[in-house]
């Protein structure tokens, strides 16, 4: 295998549950992300607007402090077919393949955004809340679809990874067990007592670098502090010893959805609708 990994770095991805691989993409092909992720946010926040309706795709919140903040989009495949190249590169499915000794089967994929919004956005349903993720494992959202344990992920840095933007925070071997969980007011979480919520690590990583972590990894992240986005593609993957059909997680959001993206192109083509979200520019200088 041309990206195939070292004896050491499989056995640290065994001890510790993730494994971070920097420089995997390059200046180029992280500033194309960076303009398909514009092209996205602008697309499900226009379309949203033009309707009068969330879409099914937006994860965004309002924060005490009047900042309204992108947390997620899911699903994107359908909307970027650089994106859907991507999900399908060797640089990322020849190490999966390696870890899981089969090939890996698309199973979701989401843009993390942790985006705050410049210009206030109106015409939208908001929820109250910030953009951290609570204390899990993915597992526990995959089982109730009969997915197996050793789903493996490979989260793309499109910004750079700092201690004040929320990075991807995780307590190496936990993935050696599921840990039980239960419901909190962002999502399931582990139950309080089974890990040390002082411990654990940041993942700190610059632009093109992969992390890939397994299912049963207990992780979080804390609320993006500065001005600007803390972008990460995530993509998912399954055994294809596991016989789970296609797209069983995003199939259904994308059906639904499609139709009011459709609609939300014609009125733009005829004119009922201008566009009135444009995505935030930023400087190459990271700023609080």
């Amino acid at each position: 295998m041309a990206h195939g990994l070292s004896k050491d770095q499989l056995q640290e991805f065994e001890r510790n549950g993730y494994l971070i691989l920097e420089g995997v993409f390059n200046t180029k092909e992280v500033r194309r992300m960076k303009e398909e992720s514009d092209y996205i946010l602008e697309l499900i926040l226009n379309s949203s607007i033009a309707h009068s309706r969330r879409s099914g795709r937006l994860d965004w919140n309002l924060t005490p402090d009047g900042t309204q903040n992108v947390r997620k989009i899911q699903p994107i495949n359908d909307l970027s077919l650089y994106l859907t190249h991507i999900s399908e590169d060797a640089r990322l499915l020849e190490p999966m393949q390696q870890i899981m000794e089969c090939k890996p089967i698309l199973m979701e994929e989401k843009l993390n955004y942790k985006q705050p919004l410049t210009d206030k956005v109106d015409g939208i349903p908001i929820s109250n809340g910030d953009d951290r993720f609570p204390i899990h494992n993915d597992w526990a959202y995959y089982s109730a679809q009969n997915y197996p344990q050793d789903i493996m992920s490979s989260a793309i840095s499109i910004d750079e990874c700092t201690i004040d933007n929320g990075p991807l925070h995780v307590w190496p071997g936990t993935h050696l067990t599921h840990l039980e969980h239960e419901p909190s007011d962002i999502g399931l979480q582990v139950k309080p007592g089974l890990v040390d919520p002082d411990g654990g690590v940041d993942v700190l990583a610059p632009p093109g670098s992969v992390m890939l972590f397994h299912a049963l990894l207990v992780h979080n992240s804390r609320p993006n502090f500065t001005n600007r986005p803390r972008r990460m593609m995530i993509y998912s993957h399954y055994p294809s010893r596991v016989d789970l059909g296609h797209d069983v997680r995003n199939g259904p959001t994308r059906l639904r959805e499609s139709p009011w993206e459709e609609e939300y192109h014609r009125m733009k083509e005829n004119g009922t609708y201008v566009d009135q979200v444009h995505a935030p520019k930023y400087s190459d200088i990271l700023q609080k």
